[in-house]
């Protein structure tokens, strides 16, 4: 026994003296490796601190910590006895969907679609120095296109889905475009008529969907909805289905972040997209410069707005959970995706690929509001709650904006405190 022992002994010694070098040598070569990799990571973080981003990302932070705060408090005060429970269900968001944490995160990214595009619509327009209020109109315009394309175009055949997707993007470019004339030929500000393109935009889809052309092909008489799209111009699921189950998921999220990419790149590393920026940072400079102006701000507009209706498009040719599709109601009412995307555009800074990540945000706290009416919290708390967030989330933009005053004040604070202290000190020494 004394024998065996010494010899598994005597094994794992001679294996502990071969590990050792072989170790050493490979952790030679990997230390520089991991240097490099580090010294790149921290020299990102130290150029990112000193741009613009990064004063943006911590004001979005601030501005959802101070929004969060103030709903918690409003529910303690409205309910004390199920806050804790509530407040748990506000955290946990998307986590509590009674499918399975995988289904509540297809969910939250099937919701967060069409707001990205909204948002979307909203950010390239304030990058541009405009302010597209009208995204709801150019929304619905865009999905009334769609919807037409998606139910009648059953002769396109394999072709009817990307015909109707094009067509929400042709009506929202429309929709958009004529705002975006007022201002660039008679300067009518675009916040009068593309938030009066809203009201218009409601009350002439649902004009021409009761009309007695449309009402018999589109509309089902029954609920007063219109009828689901053909199976055809339905967006396909992609691989989502197995991948997030029960949750209605399909490729629509893949194409509003793609899209928000590519109007990352457009903006920044394009002459168009320059020139489009130059003539939100002043309009006559940019003329003096030799831009045309008038058509940056037409096409500005035409675009937001063509972003706004890709993602009504979008939303309408969804297949929904088990492949339902979706409907359109006809009723005089805004929809709302239009005006979430000025506080998601707000908290992102404008930002196309902060959008995305601000999307998520706000898809995650109207998740949780669902959530939360279990618990006692009936819906007009729960839409204050998140409200309050929402705008606290929009002042991002100011708090962003003075960040650098607010820094040196507290820088000047401190040195005025510093000077204090030694003159203090110094006083005691004489003494």
């Amino acid at each position: 026994m004394s024998n065996l022992l010494k010899k598994i002994g005597n094994f794992f010694k001679n294996l502990w003296a071969k590990i050792v070098p072989f170790v050493k040598k490979v952790w030679a070569k990997i230390l520089p490796v991991l240097k490099k990799i580090g010294k790149a990571i921290a020299k990102f973080f130290s150029n990112f601190k000193k741009t613009e981003g990064f004063n943006a990302f911590l004001g979005a932070m601030l501005a959802i910590s101070i929004g969060l705060i103030m709903g918690i408090l409003l529910m303690w005060i409205i309910k004390p006895d199920n806050a804790t429970e509530g407040i748990t269900r506000l955290i946990k968001g998307t986590l509590n969907n009674p499918n399975g944490i995988k289904a509540g995160i297809g969910v939250l990214l099937l919701n967060s679609a069409p707001l990205i595009l909204t948002g979307l619509s909203v950010a390239f327009a304030f990058k541009t120095g405009l302010f597209n209020i009208g995204a709801s109109g150019q929304y619905t315009v865009g999905l009334f296109c769609a919807v037409l394309v998606g139910i009648l175009g059953d002769s396109l055949g394999s072709f009817q889905w990307i015909a109707a997707v094009l067509a929400g993007m042709a009506g929202g470019f429309l929709w958009g475009a004529i705002p975006g004339l007022f201002k660039a030929r008679y300067n009518v500000h675009e916040v009068i008529t593309s938030i009066m393109f809203n009201y218009v935009g409601m009350y002439l889809v649902n004009g021409l969907l009761t009309s007695n052309f449309l009402k018999t092909r589109v509309v089902d008489g029954s609920n007063n909805r219109t009828i689901k799209v053909d199976q055809a111009a339905r967006t396909a699921y992609g691989f989502f289905d197995e991948l997030f189950p029960n949750s209605g998921l399909d490729i629509s999220i893949l194409i509003a972040i793609g899209t928000a990419i590519f109007i990352y790149f457009l903006l920044n590393k394009t002459v168009f997209g320059r020139e489009l920026k130059a003539v939100g940072l002043n309009r006559h400079a940019a003329k003096y410069s030799g831009v045309n102006e008038k058509k940056g701000i037409f096409l500005s507009m035409a675009i937001s707005g063509m972003l706004a209706g890709l993602g009504g498009a979008l939303f309408i040719l969804g297949p929904n959970r088990f492949n339902l599709g979706n409907a359109y109601a006809i009723e005089n009412v805004i929809l709302t995706p239009g005006f979430d995307g000025i506080p998601i555009a707000l908290l992102a800074s404008s930002n196309p690929i902060g959008v995305v990540f601000a999307t998520f945000f706000v898809s995650h706290i109207k998740l949780a509001g669902t959530a939360m009416q279990s618990v006692g919290f009936v819906k007009e708390i729960v839409d204050i709650i998140i409200a309050i967030i929402l705008y606290f989330s929009a002042f991002s933009l100011i708090l962003t904006q003075n960040l650098g005053n607010i820094k040196k004040f507290f820088h000047k604070f401190k040195r005025k405190k510093k000077t204090q202290d030694v003159a203090f000190e110094a006083k005691e020494g004489d003494e």
